[in-house]
């Protein structure tokens, strides 16, 4: 037993006198190296820009560096991107990529067993470098309403739309790569707010954001007085107004109740006919006659008896509906408009369309009665696109002024178009409308 005991303690002395001599010739023993394979290394973003991405993991000891692996699309096979000859390097920038563009990587461990490359177990992560920025348009079209509008970013899953108050973002909506426009409608009335359009790109469960650009300011206008209303004296001067410009020879007060108009005559862009004081155009025309026939068949009676007018009415379509000026069913419109039926519907549509054209106006903001007034006009001739385009140039409240200053320098349709029938209607309106 005491032979065994002596040969077992020389055996240790020597294990013990062949380690030093390793240590001492520089040689490493690692006595973890074997265990790295139980290892895992796990791939995280750090952080992403429009050109890069930094990647970093976690440190696995007894390593010899670790391997970047890295792939474009999940549907190709990962490739060996680069390689860390450093144990102690946890981080990576990944340069010179393309913005909005989503990158996998993996990282695994390695060290040196008996000549090959022992690796370590690994999890990936999706990565993406962040889409261009693009600067947002605004215009407040109503008191709880603004229009944000935008240029398309390459390779974008999506934009993100915020609008700041008093320094502060908030997010406002998520919109699909398809958009470009978005109508934030739960706007504050009399409030001003700036806004940011920022592209993203998606991967795995982040959405990556675009470089953060601000628009212009914008104020919503003051939301208008409920039960602010025309008077019927104020109604009648706008009736006048648009008469005179439209028939009546830019007299206040003149009108043509008898006019017609052929299709183009005014603009390239009227397919139709054009009839009566208020230049009812195409299915306005169309709802004047029928107004007519409703509320005075006799007068259809007396002027189309055989109905050539009333069954084009009935059956025609007239947001093309063209007749020659010297056509019979042309003189029969003219006696049917300029009759006292004729007259009388004309005057009703008038007013109809005047308190509707008011209620739009107001609803943007537009409280003072000869700014809206105004607008009116410019609803009348240029349709609804045209108001809210003056409006967006109008500097300060919207008063007459303010607003004629706005249109004087439009260029838009028939509104920028016909300067003195605008000049006219200023005047009238500040000689008329109380």
């Amino acid at each position: 037993m005491a032979g065994i005991h002596k040969r077992c303690k020389m055996y240790g002395l020597s294990v013990l006198l062949m380690l030093m001599m390793l240590l001492g010739s520089g040689i490493s023993v690692n006595a973890a190296s074997s265990g790295i394979t139980k290892q895992t290394v796990r791939t995280a973003v750090a952080s992403s820009g429009t050109q890069a991405i930094r990647i970093q993991w976690n440190k696995v000891s007894g390593t010899n560096g670790y391997i970047i692996y890295r792939r474009e699309s999940q549907r190709r096979p990962y490739k060996i991107y680069r390689k860390i000859t450093s144990g102690s390097t946890t981080t990576y920038l990944d340069r010179n990529l393309l913005g909005a563009k989503v990158y996998q990587y993996a990282v695994r461990a390695y060290c040196k067993e008996k000549g090959k490359n022992v690796l370590s177990k690994y999890t990936s992560v999706l990565g993406a470098t962040r889409p261009s920025g693009t600067t947002a348009t605004v215009q407040a079209v109503s008191s709880n309403q603004v229009n944000v509008s935008w240029k398309a970013v390459n390779r974008a899953d999506g934009y993100r739309i915020y609008r700041q108050l008093g320094g502060k973002w908030s997010l406002v909506a998520d919109v699909d790569a398809s958009k470009t426009s978005y109508a934030d409608k739960t706007a504050a009335s009399n409030t001003r707010y700036i806004y940011t359009v920022r592209a993203y790109k998606k991967a795995g469960n982040v959405k990556y954001l675009g470089v953060l650009k601000k628009s212009n300011a914008v104020t919503t206008p003051k939301k208008s007085v409920s039960g602010s209303k025309f008077t019927s004296a104020q109604k009648e001067v706008m009736k006048k107004i648009l008469y005179a410009v439209e028939t009546g020879g830019q007299i206040y007060g003149n009108q043509r109740y008898d006019d017609f108009t052929e299709a183009y005559t005014n603009s390239k862009a009227e397919h139709a006919i054009t009839i009566g004081a208020g230049q009812w155009y195409a299915t306005e025309a169309q709802r004047l006659l029928k107004l007519i026939h409703t509320t005075s068949p006799e007068t259809y009676k007396q002027y189309d008896p055989k109905n050539y007018v009333w069954n084009d009415v009935v059956n025609k379509d007239w947001s093309t509906y063209k007749l020659s000026k010297k056509s019979g069913r042309a003189k029969i419109i003219v006696n049917l408009i300029k009759s006292p039926a004729g007259i009388k519907c004309q005057d009703y549509l008038m007013y109809k369309q005047i308190e509707e054209y008011e209620e739009e106006v107001r609803a943007l903001g537009v409280t003072d009665a000869r700014a809206v007034g105004e607008c009116i006009n410019i609803r009348h001739h240029g349709g609804y696109g045209s108001v809210t385009r003056v409006l967006g140039k109008t500097k300060g409240g919207y008063t007459l002024d303010n607003i004629y200053k706005a249109m004087s320098t439009d260029t838009g349709n028939q509104v920028g178009t016909y300067k003195n029938r605008q000049k006219k209607v200023y005047a009238w309106l500040k000689a008329y409308m109380n």
